[in-house]
């Protein structure tokens, strides 16, 4: 039952929009290398980032934080291209 009282409101599809762009081999590759030159960004930003002053790490943690701070971007990076390579791999429903 619809109710006439509420206004229409038109909405993008972004899973028929993810499925038509990432179903291409070469988006998905030219995705794939800018998100890990983005992590590569990241890393190698981390490591000069923490054992700055400001932060206000001590230098026995320094090792350790760098170490988290690369998980943490690696989750993150994988959790973006397990999206794009799924999406690839995946039958159209």
């Amino acid at each position: 039952e619809v109710d006439e009282s509420i206004p229409l409101v038109r909405v993008r599809d972004l899973y028929t929009r993810e499925v038509e762009l990432f179903k291409d081999l070469n988006t998905s590759l030219i995705y794939t290398v800018s998100i890990c030159i983005f992590w590569v960004h990241m890393c190698l930003g981390w490591k000069k980032l923490v054992p700055a002053d400001a932060l206000q790490i001590p230098k026995d943690h320094v090792k350790n934080v760098t170490y988290l701070g690369w998980i943490a971007a690696t989750a993150v990076v994988s959790m973006y291209l397990s999206v794009v390579w799924y999406t690839y791999f995946a039958p159209v429903l």
